[in-house]
């Protein structure tokens, strides 16, 4: 007998589950680690306009993402990491799959990809890896840097002392992925970060960049938004973190700053790279009150974005601020507004996450267009991870 979808994927869920609860009971003393996590998710869009003036239709959906893998140590030093994830392959950006569609909407696809594999080497303060990963690279948010997007290539870091305060040197050398199966192009992306406590206080600074160098012939990058596959970028960021107390709860204060050096002044007429050839700035602010390791712990939170389109690669950074774009590929520069978001830890390894985004473009976005899109998204996730 045939399955729904969205059955086998809550039967998957639920499977997921029972093995973290199997695991967690167990020591984790052996040579093998293995981990996973799932998100249960009810996201909810509404009031979303589009370029030409068209209102997207409202929507409600159950969404699941699922994560998994193992760790095998080699070693003092070395070890090898795999890791499979739900998600559709074409995709890049989301683990997610909707498995309910609440005004009728597709479902799906149900697909397993292989995200992260491989070698690392680890040391006192050096580790280095190759094959796919997620960058090494320090961030506070996801507006640089996005962790669901793991690249073929290899990447390091060196941390060491200075004084009472430590830096961190990190560089990556990397394929740029097209899907989850596919790559188009590489980056070279590396950061310095300078960290210090002073008691209950202490300041994170960090510059970095990501360069990358599109291949236009590769007709791979096809599926790539706003002409993503033909256009370099060379973005410099800058991250501002403090951390002290208020009223017995941590409280986290951070910034960022985001600059495109390239230049799109040759770009053909007509092109998102002609039209959107100045837009190379962003800022984030961004307020953190609370904790969530431990049972009962819970953390309020507001960020406010201003990307512009060409501040930021829009295909390898987060995808959860708006909708905008193709079931595939999201495109999320060329935004401002705000996320309030509150989470609530049941206990390690389990918490309710809910976010709220009210969003509306900064400028039109596409030749011809008569409005600036906008939209309002509401999340709800239930995590769970061992």
């Amino acid at each position: 007998m045939n399955r729904p979808g969205w059955e086998l994927a809550v039967i998957s869920w639920l499977l997921l589950l029972v093995v973290a609860s199997a695991a967690s009971a167990e020591e984790k003393t052996g040579r093998f680690r293995f981990f996973g996590d799932s998100r249960l998710r009810l996201e909810q869009d509404w009031d979303s306009l589009q370029g030409d003036g068209a209102k997207r239709d409202d929507r409600l959906r159950l969404r699941v993402r699922l994560r998994g893998g193992v760790e095998v140590g080699l070693g003092d030093r070395w070890s090898a990491l795999a890791q499979a994830r739900t998600g559709p392959r074409l995709s890049q950006q989301s683990p997610h799959i909707t498995v309910h569609d609440f005004d009728g909407g597709s479902t799906g696809p149900y697909e397993l990809n292989l995200d992260r594999w491989f070698l690392r080497y680890a040391h006192g303060g050096f580790e280095a890896w190759a094959g796919r990963n997620q960058l090494s690279f320090w961030r506070q948010d996801d507006f640089f840097v996005f962790d669901n997007v793991t690249y073929a290539g290899a990447g390091g870091s060196f941390r060491h002392d200075l004084g009472g305060a430590s830096m961190t040197w990190s560089l990556n050398y990397v394929a740029l992925p097209v899907g989850m199966r596919d790559f188009s192009g590489t980056g070279t992306i590396g950061q310095v970060s300078y960290e210090r406590d002073f008691g209950d206080s202490g300041i994170t600074l960090a510059g970095g960049f990501f360069a990358t160098r599109a291949d236009a012939d590769d007709p791979a990058g096809e599926i790539l938004l706003t002409e993503n596959n033909t256009r370099d970028y060379r973005v410099l960021g800058l991250q501002l973190q403090y951390r002290t107390r208020a009223f017995g709860r941590p409280l986290r204060i951070g910034a960022d700053l985001t600059h495109n050096t390239d230049d799109y002044g040759d770009e053909p007429a007509g092109s998102f790279g002609e039209l959107h050839q100045d837009d190379v700035d962003g800022y984030v602010i961004e307020l953190l009150w609370g904790e969530r390791a431990s049972a009962g712990d819970w953390q309020l939170g507001f960020f406010y974005a201003h990307l512009e389109a060409l501040s930021a690669h829009s295909s390898y950074i987060q995808d959860d601020w708006v909708r905008w774009g193709n079931a595939n590929q999201v495109r999320a520069t060329n935004i401002e507004g705000s996320e309030l978001r509150a989470i609530y830890t049941i206990r390690p390894g389990m918490n309710l996450f809910a976010r709220l985004f009210l969003v509306d473009a900064i400028d039109l976005l596409n030749p011809g267009d008569t409005t600036r899109e906008s939209g309002n998204r509401f999340r709800l996730d239930w995590n769970v991870s061992f």
